[in-house]
């Protein structure tokens, strides 16, 4: 072999082994490459699942954190809410056995507006507010039971030793007020028995003048205790030395008084009476006793019951009285109206409600309380 085909070859022989470490080394280096990649990816995805527990533990940290607050929320609410209950309680208790209302009235209006703002605090989330308003309540309702006690028993020593002017007897267990009502203008109150009580004002011992006046505002008096109570009148100018001889009488008139609310409970007292016109004259007199005796058969059966009264004109055909079911009253005055349309020679004069005097009251006799009952 010559030099020169040696050197050739040897020429190509070393840019074969160039070309065979050049393509070595890219295979180490794509490998390598591979690798680096492969690592790379391993790398993101366990830095992946480390971000994602990472940010369930923050969750689930933040879900302990989140039912914690509400744990220690729903706890500070429940107790605002026991705290607001409790002295509720207190409150009622105070007004069951000293009535609040009745002595206090501005203390108790306090202490009403004191409880609206710590309900308001628990609306709004404020069960700080909420609980230190129930202990101002709590200071309250004390100096408002001392306050009530004290004027209670001043009232008491000193209605002792008044007189009563007695106006009815209403189905009642407790002590009320109607205000300052009275016939002399002063406070219309409760003297219960049991499950009636008395109604009455205190006066001087002493006949009232039989005036228009007098006698309007006993009947505007009994009226306006009608609104609320069924009643068993008693009569005008019923007034009665003391209260223990008041709560005596109520004593042994007890089942009588029972009876006689049970009769007119839900009731209400019209009364109708039947005019002749001017310019009427009756041929036959037996034409009045038709038309009257229709006008009571009508009215009767929607009334529970009736009496009749003086006849104290010859204008005055009928002059009764209906004892009526309050929810009954429009079909009564729709009846009434009827009979007018039909009789038009007379005139009805329809009226009411008044207390029912024409069937139950009471009046003060030799025996004491007496209850009387018309059938």
């Amino acid at each position: 072999m010559t030099k020169e085909k040696y050197v050739k070859l040897r020429k190509k022989r070393l840019k074969e082994r160039d070309e065979r470490l050049k393509k070595q080394r890219e295979r180490i280096k794509a490998q390598r490459e591979k690798e680096r990649a492969t690592r790379l990816r391993k790398w993101a995805e366990l830095a992946t699942r480390k971000r994602k527990i990472e940010q369930q533990l923050e969750k689930a940290r933040l879900e302990q954190l989140r039912q914690k607050k509400a744990r220690l929320e729903e706890e500070k609410r429940k107790k605002a809410k026991d705290a607001i209950s409790s002295v509720r309680a207190a409150v009622e208790e105070a007004e069951k056995k000293t009535k609040l209302s009745l002595y206090v009235p501005k203390l108790t209006k306090e202490i009403s507006e004191t409880l609206t703002d710590a309900e308001k605090g628990i609306e709004s989330a404020d069960y700080a507010k909420a609980i230190k308003l129930t202990y101002e309540i709590r200071e309250l309702v004390e100096k408002a039971r001392l306050e009530a006690s004290r004027k209670a028993e001043e009232k008491r020593r000193r209605r002792k030793k008044e007189a009563k002017y007695l106006y009815c007897i209403i189905p009642d267990s407790e002590e009320k007020s109607f205000g300052n009502i009275g016939i002399n203008n002063k406070e219309v109150y409760t003297i219960p028995y049991r499950k009636v009580a008395a109604v009455v004002s205190d006066s001087p011992m002493k006949d009232y003048e039989t005036t228009e006046d007098n006698i309007r505002k006993h009947e505007t008096i009994l009226r306006q205790i009608m609104k609320e109570h069924t009643i068993v009148p008693a009569e005008f100018s019923t007034v009665i030395k003391h209260e223990r001889i008041l709560t005596h009488l109520l004593k042994k008139a007890y089942d009588p008084a029972r009876e006689c609310l049970k009769l007119v409970d839900n009731t209400a007292e019209l009364g109708v009476k039947a005019v002749l016109n001017n310019d009427i004259v009756f041929a036959a007199p037996e034409k009045k006793k038709e038309y009257i005796s229709d006008i009571l058969t009508s009215l009767n059966t929607t009334a529970k019951q009736a009496v009749t009264g003086e006849i104290f004109s010859d204008k005055l055909l009928l002059n009764a009285s209906f004892m009526v079911n309050k929810e009954d009253i429009n079909k009564f005055s729709k009846k009434v109206t009827n009979l007018q349309e039909k009789y038009p020679m007379l005139k009805l004069l329809y009226s009411g409600p008044w207390a029912p005097y024409n069937f139950v009251h009471i009046k003060i006799g030799t025996q004491g309380m007496e209850i009387t009952k018309n059938r």
